[in-house]
């Protein structure tokens, strides 16, 4: 996870793209323990303790933001780590959260580290919830945040949990922080009940090939 350029602009960012609340309260038990990955200042913990969830964790690799979240909302439970891999054991979450989170992490390498700790750290069976900017044609460019972000094609965006079972997907409007009118993808998947996936496998070799690398 990265936190650099977060860390300057933390006080700034007033995020605003939306999670399906509505589908994730239908899928997703309010006792379930569930992860919001790359959290920033903890504006979907917020959301979800809100609505009656008794055991929400975010995440976030931006100690800025996280300190910021501490200030604004200080009886949620929000966790700096600016690791690749988190620090929770195997299986321990019933569902994440991912919302513009995708969208932060420009490398593709990078994304498969992501989503082989996400796949690693959720249970089997369990729920994957994603919101990401999007648009028809990929595009790599820098916000007015001086934040380089990457928008992707759906089908992208769903590729990243290849081997999952997912639920539903769709693609809606939405607005950028600076006002300007955008698309969202959002999408449910399902970690397989038995053996790792094809997507599970193919992101823990990207993800240990990516350490090799920087070793």
């Amino acid at each position: 996870m990265f936190s650099e350029g977060w860390d300057k602009v933390a006080s700034q960012a007033n995020f605003n793209l939306e999670i399906d609340r509505e589908r994730f309260l239908g899928m997703v038990n309010l006792h379930a323990k569930v992860l919001d990955f790359g959290c920033g200042y903890g504006r979907i913990v917020k959301e979800l303790t809100e609505c009656g969830y008794t055991d929400v964790t975010g995440i976030d690799p931006s100690s800025v933001m996280v300190e910021r979240g501490h200030r604004m909302f200080p009886r949620l439970s929000l966790l700096h780590s600016s690791k690749a891999v988190l620090p929770f054991h195997d299986g321990t979450f019933d569902a994440v959260v991912a919302c513009a989170v995708f969208t932060c992490i420009t490398s593709l390498e990078e994304r498969a580290v992501a989503v082989a700790e996400i796949t690693r750290v959720l249970k089997p069976g369990g729920v994957v919830h994603i919101a990401e900017f999007c648009s028809e044609e990929r595009a790599v460019f820098t916000s007015g945040l001086g934040i380089s972000m990457r928008y992707s094609r759906p089908e992208e965006l769903q590729e990243l949990f290849g081997g999952f079972q997912y639920f539903h997907d769709e693609v809606v409007g939405t607005t950028t922080m600076s006002g300007k009118d955008a698309q969202s993808y959002r999408a449910f998947f399902t970690k397989p009940l038995n053996k790792a996936s094809h997507g599970e496998v193919t992101a823990l070799r990207l993800y240990h090939h990516s350490v090799t690398a920087r070793t």
